[in-house]
């Protein structure tokens, strides 16, 4: 999901006329991703700083859906300041997740090795 928020608008937008949805769909997809999240900080499968780079781009997506009934355009998409900060924002997460879950495997294959 990440991936989807943090890319360029044309490919946002090319999906979401491919799925046939709005663009509040990103936004309801990424919602499904943090009810994830949270069960796996629960259960320790994801760490609470991991979680954290999460609530991160939660914050920006909260900015998205407190703009007006235009943010929800493709143009918007391309032109609103509120997606592009939200693309960033997920652009940090998804390097920074990525390292750590790198580092893991990383670890993991350290400690078999061993």
């Amino acid at each position: 999901m990440l991936d989807l928020l943090s890319a360029e608008p044309d490919r946002q937008a090319a999906y979401l006329q491919a799925s046939g949805v709005g663009a509040d769909e990103i936004l309801l997809q990424f919602d499904d991703v943090l009810h994830v999240a949270r069960a796996r900080v629960g259960d320790r499968s994801l760490s609470h700083e991991e979680y954290l780079m999460l609530q991160s781009v939660d914050g920006r997506a909260d900015s998205v859906s407190a703009g007006s009934e235009p943010i929800w355009t493709e143009v918007a998409l391309e032109e609103a300041v509120e997606w592009r900060e939200l693309r960033a924002a997920a652009r940090v997460a998804k390097a920074s997740l990525e390292r750590s879950w790198s580092q893991d495997v990383d670890d993991s294959s350290k400690s078999l090795d061993g």
